[in-house]
């Protein structure tokens, strides 16, 4: 598996595990910080397997549902979840009257928990050289 995949896998893991860390102890609101990048992650790590390096968020997420969703390689469902991910990302990082309930922070870590499971799975059945 390529260098830069391997990174990126690391990194979500790590970055999922800091999610759930920051639920257990009610930081919810870095939880959607942690959760998102945990997708992000897992995101710059499929691009990656296809030589592609995107330098803006929303690029990322155009062009993983361009080449990932739109040839049926990912749901549908999860660019969805991407986007949610990442609203909840911003608004708790830039919106000093953001709140994140308990239920929302659980929903946003079981999220990314799927996405990071889908990921490796996807790696599992397409390995990268």
């Amino acid at each position: 598996m390529k260098k830069e995949v391997i990174r990126f896998l690391e990194h979500a893991e790590d970055a999922l595990n800091d999610a759930r860390y920051m639920y257990q102890n009610e930081r919810l609101l870095a939880v959607a910080n942690r959760a998102y990048y945990a997708v992000f992650y897992c995101l710059s790590a499929l691009l990656a397997s296809e030589g592609i390096y995107a330098e803006k968020h929303q690029t990322a997420h155009a062009t993983f549902s361009e080449f990932f969703v739109g040839s049926a390689r990912f749901d549908v469902q999860t660019i969805k979840l991407v986007r949610n991910s990442f609203a909840a990302h911003q608004a708790a990082d830039y919106d000093m009257d953001a709140f994140i309930s308990t239920a929302e922070a659980q929903l946003l870590l079981d999220d990314a928990k799927l996405f990071y499971d889908l990921t490796r799975t996807y790696f599992a059945q397409n390995p990268v050289a």
